[in-house]
């Protein structure tokens, strides 16, 4: 469902929500989005959301009918749910906007610094922006000692496992450039986008910039064994991956 105002402009930057089970947060977020988003940047919202059993869908459905036309809100719904990954890979294969910022809808990503990425693209200084939560000025709020633990410890491995230089590859808050991915092709498994991104990107120019992460204060984290099992089969297989260009 798009809003009619924004159907004939060209699409600037898609903001890329992947979704389940966030009926709780889903509508506090487009809001927040509806309210920095300057005019002079014509956006669209594209909630992928993986049929949740919560209502999300209609959530976001009954949102757009009710919008005033200044964003574009659209969503994607999935049958049978497929994970974070492959919503983001979906999600940036039918965006409509020349750049494609991808964050979660809970405000573990700040929606306040939006702009200030797309920014860094449109102003020529790189080809992906990272939200980094491990250079100075980042940081994790309220998280759980384990949780930081296992985040530091997905952090260094593909330093030293895949020869990337960048702090928080497994960042879920990042904006790239559209056409940087549209010739590759992706697993897509678990939840992380941006490592098998950067991996298959090697080389292009990327700038990271801080942001404190916050936990989540609705709805139930996503964070289980299936996670990290999937990390490390994600692992090997870009291991792999480098081995044949190597």
């Amino acid at each position: 469902m798009d809003d009619e105002n924004t159907k004939d402009q060209e699409i600037d930057l898609t903001i890329l929500l992947p979704t389940y089970n966030e009926s709780s947060s889903i509508e506090k977020m487009l809001d927040a989005i509806k309210t920095i988003i300057p005019t002079n940047i014509c956006t669209e919202v594209l909630v992928v959301d993986d049929d949740s059993p919560d209502g999300t869908s209609d959530t976001v459905n009954s949102y757009i009918k009710k919008s005033d036309g200044v964003i574009r809100f659209r969503i994607h719904t999935r049958k049978n749910k497929r994970g974070v990954a492959s919503a983001i890979i979906d999600g940036i294969s039918v965006a409509q906007g020349k750049f494609v910022l991808v964050m979660d809808s809970d405000f573990a990503h700040p929606p306040q610094l939006i702009q200030t990425m797309y920014e860094k693209l449109v102003n020529n200084e790189c080809e992906i922006v990272v939200g980094s939560r491990y250079i100075k000025g980042g940081k994790f709020d309220d998280w759980p000692i384990h949780r930081k633990f296992m985040s530091r410890l997905a952090s260094i491995l593909p330093k030293f496992l895949l020869g990337l230089n960048v702090n928080d590859p497994n960042s879920g808050f990042f904006v790239i450039k559209k056409d940087l991915i549209k010739n590759l092709s992706f697993e897509a498994i678990g939840e992380k986008a941006l490592l098998e991104i950067l991996v298959k990107t090697k080389g292009v120019k990327i700038k990271e910039i801080p942001y404190i992460c916050k936990n989540r204060k609705e709805g139930d984290s996503k964070f289980n064994f299936l996670v990290i099992n999937n990390y490390f089969k994600l692992l090997r297989i870009l291991l792999g991956y480098n081995r044949k260009l190597s």
